[in-house]
């Protein structure tokens, strides 16, 4: 089941979190990412629980895979920003501030995550300008990565024009 295999995820995450301070690696983040199947653990509250085991765990969310899971929910700036208030309430601003962020548009089915796609898409979203507005609205500078399919560097350019154009 799968509140049994979140259980296990999080027990996890506490024997890694020992191994990392066992060995000295405290020094650097680690970033448990949201994930577009449904049969994945990865909801946003999931990684949100996770981030939560130890300060050296910040989340990456991928809004793409958030999309394909939700089945198309992230169309506007109250979308994305519902979701940014509650991990900045969840973790707070020092743990949001600088998070990561994997961003493309993705193919779903009734299952959630079928296909990474390029922002030339036009059945499939979501769309990146209303996720750059939710973003400066909470003052949020994160690293975000294109995961495009082969346009990795257009879109890229294009997320950054449009973040700093806001």
């Amino acid at each position: 089941e799968r509140e049994e295999a979140v259980k296990l995820s999080q027990k996890r995450f506490n024997i890694l979190t020992e191994k990392i301070y066992a060995n000295g690696l405290e020094d650097v983040l680690y970033c448990p990412e949201t994930m577009g199947k449904f049969a994945q653990i990865g909801t946003i509250s999931e990684i949100v629980s996770f981030c939560k085991t130890d300060k050296i765990y910040i989340p990456t969310v991928d809004f793409g895979h958030v999309n394909a899971r939700e089945l198309g929910s992230l169309k506007t700036v109250n979308d994305y920003s519902e979701r940014l208030k509650y991990m900045i309430n969840e973790l707070g601003i020092e743990k949001m501030k600088n998070f990561h962020v994997h961003f493309s548009k993705i193919e779903y089915s009734g299952k959630g995550e079928v296909k990474h796609l390029t922002f030339s898409d036009e059945t499939f979203g979501p769309e990146f300008e209303p996720l750059a507005v939710a973003l400066k609205n909470f003052c949020l500078e994160p690293v975000v990565i294109c995961e495009s399919a082969g346009t990795q560097d257009i879109d890229a350019k294009y997320m950054k024009n449009v973040y700093f154009s806001k």
